[in-house]
């Protein structure tokens, strides 16, 4: 029930903009939104792996998965692209006409801070990806909810 070979990371307020830009996993790690509205249609950067990125199970489990250790907002993604990087494998994206999305325009959660750690984090992926990750994850499957193109997974994961 839960073997799924392929997984969308989307940010919940990103609307892509051209219907070719698939949303399926490749023999590459997969960054979809190369050309967000909010940063005038193109990359802010070129380790830029946010807003929407797709891998597959096993590009998954090799990097171990997402950090755990990022608390508020900012720098998960960036830590994301240093094990992809680091676990040698390459990041696939579309052009910028198929990759664009439009940004939903709404104010930051006041409960949602920048993390000052997170620039600290990013520069040591190396040294924590094999230990911070999948491999250190506990939560608690709240609801599970099927629907035609996708499964929504409600979890617990606790307080930081």
């Amino acid at each position: 029930d839960y073997d799924y070979n392929c997984f969308v990371f989307s940010d919940v307020d990103l609307i892509p903009m051209d219907d070719h830009n698939a949303y399926r996993c490749l023999s590459q790690p997969r960054h979809i939104s190369v050309a967000m509205d909010k940063f005038g249609f193109s990359l802010p950067y070129v380790q830029y792996f946010g807003g929407v990125s797709v891998l597959s199970k096993q590009q998954f489990l090799t990097i171990n998965g997402f950090p755990n250790n990022y608390w508020g907002w900012g720098g998960e993604d960036d830590d994301i692209f240093n094990r992809l990087v680091h676990k040698g494998m390459s990041i696939s994206r579309p052009n910028a006409v198929v990759g664009g999305c439009r940004m939903i325009r709404h104010s930051r959660d006041k409960f949602n801070e920048p993390n000052p750690q997170r620039f600290d984090r990013i520069a040591h992926t190396k040294e924590t990806m094999r230990l911070d990750g999948l491999n250190s994850l506990t939560y608690q499957v709240l609801d599970i909810q099927r629907y035609p193109l996708y499964t929504k997974i409600t979890v617990d994961i606790g307080n930081h």
